[in-house]
């Protein structure tokens, strides 16, 4: 019973989003259509509208807008109202963290006098043999190289333009409590699998993988996570997704890689899962604890605390052991689609993929942890088909001059 009190302090399963009240919109790209398509007539929805969901269908949901109703795809709205974008590695300033400071303080320092345990209690090893927190934030370091695509700076008036017309504006959000408790566990996870495989450590290859994931997540719902891409060094051909917006490439998978859109695509499945809230939802945790936790840190080091040490160990499982039902894998490949063919990535770059390492030998590892690649490649045809994006060039092909960096 301890177990799942601790695990559902952190972790809160959403399987619908009617579950959860109002959407909120979150993408320039958000239209009330017609049909649950994406290349369905449609009517521009603004930044931050409320909806209320009304019914499913698959990666679409229907929903009511004052008068109207009609379908909005869910990699454009978040169960979670518009928030700023959380800055990696940077602590709160705010006057509950003051406050939690003074509290936690006063509680080591008595704690300390009197002889208790309770802190010892709380000390989880966030150093040595289960975590790499410094390759993390090497990764979290590496600036992003925008590579010239023709409508980044487009996309991005036209969003701002969205914003400031919207109820919320910029100023006004703060980051979520919710954003920064899924980052927290995320990058737990993200590093204890960089204990688990080397991280390669090169910064232009790195920079160009973060560029095209974060073309792709302009035009997704979270707009309040930093994504970031990093390449781990094994033959096994797969790829990991973390909560709040860790992604792993394997350089197995990346040898396999042939055009940027199958790379894209790789990369829009994993942004899937965390679009999707397919890792669950976060609620905050206390901030006193973490704030002692962190008084209980070695220099230089990161403490996780009990509670999260028993999810990571379940979601630990489930990347290399269980892996994800196929409903939610399924989603994840229809919202590479989707994200793709809205960014300027051929929409087919992912079922190409599939389709190569159908045919390829050392993926025991990908195939335990995932559904049947021909299911897949026949579900993502027809989603392909619906894929039609509107006035969206597909983009220069840079793949080839990146693939080189990788070792033979």
């Amino acid at each position: 019973m301890r177990v799942l009190s601790h695990t559902f302090l952190f972790l809160f399963l959403a399987q619908t989003l009617m579950a959860k009240g109002n959407v909120y919109v979150q993408s320039t790209k958000a239209k009330l259509l017609s049909q649950p398509k994406l290349s369905a007539d449609g009517f521009p929805l603004q930044m931050g509208d409320a909806l209320f969901p009304v019914s499913e269908q698959g990666l679409f949901v229907q929903v009511r807008a004052e008068n109207r109703s009609g379908w909005v795809s869910k990699l454009f709205v978040s169960p979670l109202p518009p928030g700023n974008q959380i800055k990696l590695g940077i602590t709160s300033n705010s006057s509950e963290a003051v406050v939690a400071r003074q509290r936690a303080s006063d509680f080591t320092k008595t704690a300390a006098a009197r002889g208790l345990s309770e802190t010892q209690k709380m000390r989880v090893r966030g150093e040595g043999e289960l975590y790499d927190f410094e390759s993390l934030r090497w990764l979290e370091s590496v600036p992003f190289t925008h590579l010239g695509y023709p409508s980044d700076k487009t996309n991005l008036k036209e969003e701002n333009s969205s914003i400031k017309n919207s109820v919320y504006s910029n100023s006004e959000l703060e980051v979520l409590s919710e954003t920064k408790a899924e980052v927290k566990v995320g990058r737990s996870l993200a590093a204890r699998l960089l204990k688990k495989y080397p991280l390669v450590k090169d910064t232009e290859l790195t920079s160009y993988l973060n560029s095209v994931a974060s073309r792709l997540a302009s035009v997704s719902s979270r707009k309040d996570l930093s994504f970031r891409v990093g390449v781990i060094d094994t033959p096994e051909v797969n790829a990991f997704a973390c909560p709040g917006g860790f992604i792993f490439l394997t350089t197995g998978s990346l040898k396999k890689v042939q055009t940027e859109a199958e790379l894209a695509g790789i990369i829009g499945h994993e942004m899937g899962h965390i679009v999707l809230f397919h890792n669950g939802e976060f609620k905050q945790s206390n901030v006193f604890l973490d704030i002692l936790s962190g008084f209980l840190a070695p220099p230089g080091g990161e403490v996780v605390n009990a509670a999260t040490s028993t999810l990571l160990d379940e979601m630990e499982k489930q990347l290399f052991e269980t892996g994800r039902d196929m409903k939610l894998e399924l989603e994840a490949d229809e919202a590479a689609v989707g994200l793709t063919s809205q960014a300027g990535f051929s929409p087919v770059g992912l079922s190409n993929f599939l389709n190569t390492i159908s045919k390829s030998e050392g993926t025991d590892s990908f195939k335990k942890t995932h559904p049947d690649t021909t299911i897949r490649i026949a579900k993502l045809v027809f989603f392909e088909s619906s894929a039609t994006p509107e006035n969206v060039p597909f983009l220069k092909d840079r793949w080839s001059e990146f693939k080189s960096k990788l070792k033979p």
